[in-house]
């Protein structure tokens, strides 16, 4: 079992209605260079995450999470 830091955006999606936001992962939206990185541990990927959360000044439309990936 590996741990998966996993990178969210937050996008506005137009809609019959207007927009809608959603969170979506780096790998859902495509973007290219934030797909998730992997830790043997959980604490290695917690301080990833604290790490990432101090170095990213939109982290109102950015966030990252870990998550346990069975692959």
């Amino acid at each position: 079992m590996k741990w998966a830091l996993v990178v969210y955006f937050f996008v506005m999606t137009p809609t019959d209605t207007g927009y809608e936001g959603r969170w979506g992962t780096a790998e859902e939206l495509e973007r290219v260079g934030w797909h998730r990185t992997y830790y043997a541990t959980a604490e290695e990927c917690i301080q990833a995450q604290w790490e990432f959360t101090e170095n990213q000044p939109k982290i109102d439309q950015m966030r990252a999470s870990c998550e346990i990936d069975e692959y």
